[in-house]
């Protein structure tokens, strides 16, 4: 066993070494790429979902890339409008993969591109509602010659899974606070509730007027135009112009001699690579994210689970946070359907002690609900967008019955016990009566502490607090009419609140930064040379045969494609509102967590 150590270890190294000596000879023979810009007109090429923040791991970057993530994009759009050498912008809308909440914070940077004068044009070969919406920021609308334009309005999915566990012999029992948290129905109904549909048809009646507002004004049409519009839903590419959701078809080159003559052109990805050499401001302002379902631990991402949040790790940048004397105030951005009650109260004890100190200001991203409002009611200001889905104040907590399961496989169990609640969250069975009313007390506990919480944070009376809770989700744009929110607004918002909170005027500069552990030598060593089919192009100039790079590469993301492939259905309704990670929890722990999964599409 001791040889076998030893030449594993000697392997490695060798391995290690060969990797650093052709990655040194790729960056001899191709040199340093320059990231400086000429400027004229900005590309943005919209293809994907901008996540929150970026997965620094080693793993999480070789399986995701360098993407850009949403505030990078979001804020160098800002600097480019700000830009003289910047001309204008280009949209070229591809994929705008986002929530509603996302897509209202880029059309205000488009905005900031129009109120600065420089023309922007949005260009599709075809796209879909969100993709539109996001377009329509634009002066002006160039579709290609053969496009296909399909503004579907909106949809909510739900889907109930009791006659499916039924079919495999399992049964769901659930205990829950508030009449619309509604997360177990899912399991335990086979349609929903009159308190969950009323909720639904409450968020899709608002989310679906701020789409006809958003088309409204990009467009220049009233609103029973937009309604005529998306009642059609598909259009072609002459259709679109005669209708007036386009203003002109032509191919991508043709747009860019057409619109922007004899101008250069900068790509997003290359203008947010350079350095600007601009002086910091002086005020310094750290950017914490709680991204997806919050549970103990440290923050990760699953391939089943997906993002999570982990207490751990979102504590101990609130610590350094608050530990140190340079950092003036923290924007904390919120992205989560909530989770663990537990590890939300964690998080929220942590900002209570940090708000003692400096000031705290949230930005509410696509998802701020249940734990994700429960650490986020005590700041000093809350901001959403319209389309964020907050509030959800309640909780719940349960535990699956797979007796009949068991005994259809032909496993049989004996249990012997001591205490009467010793299978108190065993699978054998349903609560009984007693064990309901001692499960409930406790939640009722929760909750009342939850209002308790919210009432501090907020400065309302704990029976308003209840009118609105009852685990409710609410649009931001409902959740500011309710006081669960101060205003409407994005990370820019945020950001210029804060810098009033500190005493700063709106337009002066300061030091954002963010917390994360940054990759080792090796690790960016071997990351860049396996990135893009690196591994081949490093063959391709010292004899290796040609595709090893891409191999190995492809092998370590095969599983998480699998997957993802998946995701596209079921799994990925599941994994959205945190199902996927809640079934890890299914042992009485208390869970605030969104109560459904709203696929708006």
């Amino acid at each position: 066993m001791k040889k076998f150590w030893i030449v594993l270890c000697v392997l490695a190294a060798v391995v290690g070494c060969g990797f650093g000596f052709t990655w040194y000879v790729v960056r001899g023979l191709e040199g340093r790429t320059d990231t400086s810009v000429k400027g004229g007109v900005l590309v943005w090429k919209v293809d994907g979902n901008l996540p929150e923040e970026r997965d620094r791991t080693f793993w999480g970057q070789l399986r995701n890339g360098a993407d850009a993530t949403f505030s990078e994009t979001l804020f160098g759009l800002l600097r480019g409008a700000d830009d003289d050498r910047i001309t204008g912008l280009v949209l070229d809308v591809q994929a705008a993969d986002m929530d509603w909440a996302k897509i209202s914070e880029l059309r205000d940077a488009v905005g900031a591109f129009k109120a600065a004068g420089k023309p922007v044009v949005a260009y599709l070969e075809a796209g879909m509602t969100r993709d539109y919406a996001l377009a329509s920021a634009a002066d002006r609308v160039v579709l290609a010659p053969e496009a296909n334009l399909m503004v579907l309005g909106l949809s909510a999915e739900l889907s109930f899974m009791k006659d499916t566990l039924a079919k495999l012999g399992m049964e769901a029992d659930f205990v829950h606070v508030g009449a619309y948290k509604s997360a177990p129905e899912r399991m335990t109904r086979s349609s929903a509730s009159e308190a969950n549909r009323q909720m639904i048809e409450s968020i899709v009646g608002d989310q679906f007027d701020g789409l006809v507002g958003m088309l409204a004004d990009g467009r220049g049409a009233d609103r029973d135009e937009v309604a005529r519009w998306i009642d059609q839903g598909m259009f072609d590419g002459p259709g679109a112009v005669a209708a007036g959701l386009a203003d002109t078809l032509m191919y991508y080159d043709q747009m860019l001699d057409k619109e922007f003559p004899g101008d250069e052109v900068t790509f997003l990805d290359d203008y947010l690579q350079e350095s600007t050499g601009e002086a910091r401001g002086g005020k310094k302002v750290v950017l914490v994210f709680i991204t997806g379902v919050i549970m103990p631990g440290e923050s990760r991402y699953d391939n089943l689970q997906g993002k999570i949040a982990g207490s751990e790790t979102v504590i101990d940048d609130l610590q350094k946070a608050a530990d140190d004397k340079s950092v003036d105030a923290v924007l904390l951005r919120v992205d989560s359907p909530g989770g663990s009650a537990l590890a939300s109260d964690l998080i929220w004890h942590e900002i209570a002690g940090l708000k003692a100190k400096k000031p705290v200001i949230v930005s509410m991203s696509g998802l701020a609900a249940s734990g994700g409002y429960y650490v986020s009611c005590l700041a000093d200001s809350i901001f959403a967008d319209p389309g964020t889905l907050t509030g959800s104040i309640g909780v719940f907590a349960g535990k699956m019955n797979r007796q009949q399961m068991y005994r259809k496989i032909g496993v049989n169990r004996e249990f012997v016990t001591r205490g009467e609640n010793a299978l108190l969250f065993s699978d054998e069975g349903v609560f009984t009566d007693a064990q309901r009313t001692l499960f409930q007390a406790q939640l009722d506990g929760f909750y009342a502490r939850f209002l308790g919480k919210v009432s501090d944070g907020r400065k309302m009376p704990v029976d308003k607090v209840n009118e609105v809770a009852q685990g409710r989700v609410w649009t931001g744009r409902q959740g500011v009419e309710r006081g669960l929110v101060d205003d409407l607004g994005g990370l820019r918002r945020s950001l210029d609140a804060t810098k009033r909170r500190l005493g700063v005027d709106i337009t002066d500069k300061v030091t954002l930064v963010t917390y994360s552990e940054p990759l080792s030598w090796a690790e960016e060593m071997l990351l860049k040379s396996l990135r893009e089919g690196g591994m081949a192009r490093i063959g391709a100039k010292i004899g290796l045969p040609m595709g090893v790079g891409d191999g190995f590469a492809g092998s370590l993301g095969a599983t998480g494609g699998a997957v993802d492939l998946l995701a596209g259905g079921l799994v990925g309704t599941l994994r959205e509102d945190g199902t996927l990670a809640a079934a890890s929890m299914l042992d009485g722990r208390p869970l605030a967590l969104l109560p459904l999964s709203i696929r708006l599409r």
